[in-house]
């Protein structure tokens, strides 16, 4: 077992340091929000920043899940980290307040490295929220990855389902099977039902049904304060942007090739780059257009 004290320490509020942290561009930033069912959502917004000590401000191009379930559960939760090694991080617990169509956060991010050049795209909306909780700047340890990613080449493959069918498509197989990519798993703290956010470089698919992870390694305490039967949101980017996010049962820790895994059985897959946004997995049923009637 890890240590308490590698548990982050929830702060009220984020530092000059910490906002300053936030308002890069290019940096990896999370969103996390929950459907009408209770599950998290898990989506990669860049136009995402704290703009004040009690104030995260993320801004919006199209209207998607995160903006629809808001509305109805104000709860979410955010996660920023830095691109480049050594990688640090921080994550929140946020509430949403109210959304504007004008302003200077809207210039802020239009103004942004990433957005400045484009002609025919633009935040139209941005979304405010109070700050309920915020960890300091965390590491992200390199040698806590590579461990992960030793004990995914040994045991993973002893995780591996029975199933004949293929949840994850080809490219979202991919993505969760790069040796190195962007991933985060999503839960719904049962102390005050606030998403959170853990980075996890290691989680890999260990076929096209089922996702695991290594446990003790990078983030162990984190990843152990996951509930058993908790529904998990996993987001897997490449460094192109593209990403998907799998949904479903964590089941708890299991030892395959004698290493301890976090086992994920996936449910559910959400497209989030072009050409399909949305929901690719259940295919949505479609009935046949009916073109002649009889009595």
């Amino acid at each position: 077992m890890g240590k308490k004290k590698d548990l982050p320490q929830w702060l009220p509020e984020f530092s000059e340091d910490m906002i300053k942290f936030t308002e890069p561009a290019i940096l990896v930033k999370f969103l996390a929000t929950i459907d009408s069912r209770g599950w998290p959502h898990i989506t990669f917004i860049s136009s995402n920043a704290a703009r004040g000590k009690n104030l995260v401000v993320w801004g919006e191009m199209a209207s998607g899940m995160s903006n629809k379930n808001i509305e109805s559960n104000p709860k979410q939760g955010v996660f920023y980290m830095s691109p480049d090694m050594p990688f640090k991080f921080i994550q929140a617990k946020i509430r949403y307040t109210h959304s504007r169509t004008d302003g200077e956060d809207l210039d802020f991010f239009n103004r942004s490295e990433l957005m400045r050049y484009l002609t025919y795209i633009n935040v139209y909306k941005a979304h405010y929220s109070e700050v309920i909780a915020v960890t300091p700047i965390r590491d992200l340890p390199l040698i806590g990855i590579i461990k992960g990613i030793l004990k995914d080449i040994i045991g993973k493959s002893g995780g591996k389902t029975k199933l004949d069918e293929k949840r994850l498509n080809p490219i979202g197989y991919k993505l969760f099977t790069n040796t190195i990519g962007v991933r985060a798993i999503s839960y719904i703290d049962p102390s005050d039902g606030y998403p959170i956010i853990i980075p996890c470089i290691p989680l890999q698919a260990a076929d096209y049904n089922r996702l695991v992870f290594p446990i003790g390694t990078a983030l162990k305490q984190d990843l152990l304060c996951i509930p058993t039967k908790a529904k998990l949101a996993v987001l897997a980017a490449n460094f192109d942007l593209a990403y998907q996010v799998a949904k479903g049962t964590y089941t708890g820790i299991y030892k395959f090739r004698g290493i301890k895994f976090g086992v994920i059985e996936i449910e559910e897959i959400y497209n989030g780059s072009p050409p399909i946004v949305g929901k690719i997995y259940p295919e949505i049923e479609v009935r046949p257009k009916v073109t002649e009637f009889k009595l």
